[in-house]
């Protein structure tokens, strides 16, 4: 099984980027990720201006990208997420958190800390552990014609922050180049909706599956397929239009696959689909619409 490693790695999704490495249709691989900051505040002695200023220029690193053989440009990619191990201790570089506003306590910041990750648990100190559940917060291909920071997200995917982006799920998303040019990285060892505050941030070996699909014509932004459920994954400056958006991607999937009529696939997802927030943290918000495949057997 070909294997990734975590070097030369990137702070932009890039269509000009020399590929990683090459896949083919339907392989199985590993791609080996650094923690969003290099490691560099592996050792909270690490956190020093030097560090504080090359990863304020250089956040998110990733790993890629990853050329898929067959991917065509108006294809889409799945990417199945079967394993993600963790593989280094969680780092989270916090503050006292006294800003009566959340959206800035992003900014307070003081110093970093090492969470230990052991046995399935992060620890935080002798007594309190939270179970292990990683997630992949950036996940993407190459956009068309632009460099786009590795932070941001968008239609090709990016730092969405999704927990659902994890072992188990398939991850549909737009091939906008020819070899797709998948990239990975900015995984948390386990993250609440919403990325409100600093959640630990680890390295990690994922264990992929990339095959190629035809594009479907309603498809605008990222998909997840699970074994009981469907998702729409959609950026916004607005949360409120993400969810609007992600409500809306999952009405014309339905539409495309059933052949449904638009108003019934309304009042049923009146019904059962949730929306739900994926992060509001970075510069466009994140949310999701859940469908479970249950009720559209019976449509």
């Amino acid at each position: 099984m070909q294997r990734f490693p975590a070097i030369d790695l990137k702070n932009v999704y890039s269509p000009y980027h020399e590929p990683h490495g090459r896949v083919a249709d339907g392989e199985t691989f590993i791609v080996e990720t650094e923690d969003c900051f290099d490691g560099r505040f592996r050792d909270p002695s690490g956190y020093t201006p030097e560090n504080i200023e090359w990863v304020e220029e250089n956040l998110d690193v990733v790993t890629g990208p990853i050329f898929v053989e067959g991917a065509k440009s108006g294809d889409v990619v799945a990417v199945r997420i079967d394993a993600i191990e963790v593989t280094t201790p969680g780092t989270v570089v916090i503050g006292p958190f006294e800003d009566p506003s959340p959206d800035d306590w992003w900014l307070d910041e003081e110093y970093a800390m090492s969470l230990p990750v052991q046995d399935g648990y992060v620890r935080l100190g002798d007594q309190l552990r939270v179970p292990v559940r990683p997630v992949i917060g950036c996940l993407a291909t190459a956009p068309k014609q632009e460099v786009v920071l590795s932070r941001h997200e968008d239609k090709f995917g990016g730092n969405q922050d999704c927990n659902p982006m994890t072992a188990g799920s398939t991850v549909v998303l737009p091939v906008n180049v020819d070899g797709a040019f998948l990239y990975f990285g900015d995984c948390k060892a386990r993250m609440a909706d919403g990325e409100i505050a600093a959640a630990p941030e680890v390295g990690t070996l994922i264990t992929v599956t990339a095959s190629v699909r035809p594009r479907p014509t309603s498809m605008r932004w990222p998909r997840i397929e699970t074994e009981s459920e469907l998702m729409t994954v959609v950026s916004d400056i607005s949360l409120a239009d993400a969810c609007r958006q992600a409500f809306r991607e999952m009405m014309l999937w339905i539409e495309e696959d059933k052949g449904a009529e638009r108003r019934m696939i309304a009042l049923l997802m009146a019904m059962v689909a949730d929306t739900a927030v994926c992060q509001v943290s970075n510069r466009l918000h994140t949310a999701r619409c859940t469908m479970p495949r249950g009720p559209l057997a019976e449509l």
